[in-house]
């Protein structure tokens, strides 16, 4: 299993630059943002880099490490647009470009930016569902043709020019999915399957996806199953665990097993253990986003740590 590191965009860019390069020099597999342009506070205030603009800031300062966005909010962009985009950064970052792209879920978000226009809001789940399916055929047909037109019923592209092509042939595309139909969206037009859970999530959604990969002539050992730990943090002790988790269950109104089941922290066996199980569910790669860190040095002593911990034990 390879592990990413998550980086929020709330952070300066300085922060970040320093973040991922030193999560390159400790040879993870990669770095990735949240692409928003509110943050994620309920509020939505507070700073929050571009995360497009910024990955490609990043890009330039690294060497080795993989680049990436947990998970690209589909209505943000063009698709078309998004495909040279990534065919760019691709290129500029010498073929590093990892992409996971979801349907977007934030509904202030819509209307602040006014993604739909004309103050239209959130479209239905339904509606945003059909517009990704045809987002990801679209990138596909982007990133393997110099030129490709394209007939749907939100898109229409008439001899779209993508030169050069992406370093990567073929450009993986990862879908960020959690529901049943978007998880055959992803089964069939995707490479790989992205979920924010826990082993229990993991777990339902890999109940799902086998069959519709196998629907679709794909086995999961094909296919890019991955994860993203939302909330990683390394216990000294099971006490500390516990107490942990009781307080997340408090505040989030669930019972302590359900929080148990739904986040990977714990001391560092512990959390050998549970990458482990995501390993045998077929997960390939998990993101990770390590609490409770909130300055650079924290952050890179805490990282330090999980790396010595719990990656190299796996």
């Amino acid at each position: 299993m390879e592990f990413g590191y998550y980086i929020r965009p709330a952070d300066t860019y300085e922060g970040m630059v320093e973040m991922a390069r030193y999560a390159d020099e400790l040879g993870l597999f990669g770095v990735f943002l949240n692409d928003h342009v509110h943050s994620m506070r309920q509020d939505g205030m507070g700073p929050y880099l571009e995360a497009w603009t910024a990955m490609a800031g990043i890009g330039v300062q690294t060497k080795r490490i993989r680049l990436g966005h947990i998970v690209l909010f589909n209505s943000l962009r063009n698709p078309a647009f998004l495909a040279k985009s990534v065919s760019t950064l691709d290129r500029m970052s010498g073929g590093r470009y990892e992409l996971l792209i979801g349907a977007g879920w934030n509904e202030p978000e819509y209307l602040g930016y006014d993604l739909m226009e004309r103050g239209r809001g959130m479209p239905s789940a339904g509606e945003r569902a059909d517009r990704f399916k045809e987002t990801l055929q679209i990138l596909r047909g982007m990133f393997d043709n110099d030129v490709f037109s394209y007939e749907g019923k939100y898109w229409t592209l008439r001899d779209a020019i993508n030169l050069p092509l992406p370093v990567q042939r073929p450009m993986r595309i990862s879908v960020g999915a959690d529901k049943p139909r978007m998880i055959r969206i992803a089964a069939k037009y995707a490479d790989g399957l992205n979920n924010g859970g826990g082993l229990d999530s993991l777990g339902k959604i890999r109940e799902l996806l086998v069959p519709a990969l196998e629907r679709n002539g794909k086995r999961l050992e094909d296919y890019y199953f991955s994860g993203f730990a939302a909330q990683v943090t390394v216990n000294e002790s099971d006490e500390e665990y516990e107490s942990m988790a009781k307080r997340i269950a408090e505040r989030s109104k669930r019972s302590v097993e359900d929080v148990k089941g739904d986040v990977f922290s714990g001391t560092s066996e512990a959390l050998v253990e549970k990458f482990r199980k995501a390993e045998d569910l077929g997960v390939k790669m998990m993101v990770v986003y390590i609490r409770p860190a909130s300055t650079i040095e924290e952050m890179k002593e805490e990282l330090s740590r999980f790396n010595d911990e719990v990656i190299k034990e796996i």
